[in-house]
């Protein structure tokens, strides 16, 4: 479970970095520094899911091969 909760909060940071430097670079609504905030929280919450869900995964895989 550590291993799925590191794994979720590197792809969080990873994420938020990625979509808050997108947001920032090419910004949509009028205000930069809220399209960018709005896009890490998006950023964090994917990766994180992502990167939790994949390593349960392959956990429940590796039990049901034994």
């Amino acid at each position: 479970m550590k291993k799925a909760i590191l794994a979720g909060l590197i792809g969080g940071v990873i994420g938020a970095v990625i979509s808050a430097l997108v947001g920032y670079l090419v910004p949509v609504p009028p205000d930069s520094l809220a399209n960018a905030a709005g896009n890490a929280m998006s950023g964090l919450f994917s990766g994180f899911f992502g990167g939790f869900m994949a390593l349960t995964v392959e956990r429940l895989k590796a039990r049901r091969a034994n």
